[in-house]
């Protein structure tokens, strides 16, 4: 398991552009494909983290959706052409310009990659950990997903993940597991979210 970034764009320059502003990412793997078709399953279900890049026009939107819940710790980014494009918000947890500078995507990549998923509880990663404190702290999905960036798909994504690995389904259970694990203070806990 690694970390990998496919990278699906019909131009190959830009194809290249994107691969040279991530090929020196520490520990990652580099997949660069004009198609989306040309994405094959084992591409993204050995990564323990996946980053994907494709145009926000993308005509795959079922095979996305379907992507998003057989991959754990993930982020997809929509790139932009121009302004004009329309596109579904809820499809990417990011949209980046393709005239961006490549150092934002660049910080994007590293933050995603950078978190650490060695913490007190090696069955969830560091995202999931992420959404269970902003759960066990009372937010609702919208909340954590403006605030950590990402679609609300993907955190009901996470939240399932989170239930199914821990096997607790309600909010005060994973709220007293994340007291216990030490993910959130219990001093952030009001007495009301534990009823």
């Amino acid at each position: 398991m690694g970390q990998k970034v496919i990278i699906v764009h019909p131009a190959e320059l830009v194809r290249r552009g994107l691969v040279s502003a991530l090929e020196d990412l520490q520990r990652t793997r580099i997949i660069s494909v004009a198609t989306f078709a040309e994405v094959r399953s084992e591409d993204y279900k050995a990564a323990a983290k996946l980053l994907l890049l494709v145009p926000v026009t993308c005509h795959h939107t079922s095979e996305l959706l379907e992507l998003r819940t057989k991959i754990g710790d993930h982020l997809f980014i929509g790139i932009l052409l121009h302004d004009k494009e329309k596109y579904k918000t809820d499809h990417f947890d990011k949209v980046l310009r393709l005239d961006a500078p490549a150092r934002q995507l660049r910080e994007i990549a590293e933050r995603f990659f950078e978190q650490d998923d060695t913490g007190l509880n090696d069955e969830l990663t560091a995202r999931e950990k992420e959404v269970l404190r902003l759960i066990a702290l009372g937010n609702t999905n919208k909340t954590i997903a403006e605030s950590l960036f990402i679609s609300t798909h993907t955190v009901i994504s996470h939240r399932k993940n989170i239930t199914e690995k821990l096997g607790i389904k309600s909010i005060p259970g994973l709220t007293v597991y994340a007291i216990i694990q030490k993910i959130v203070a219990p001093t952030d806990i009001s007495a009301d979210q534990l009823s």
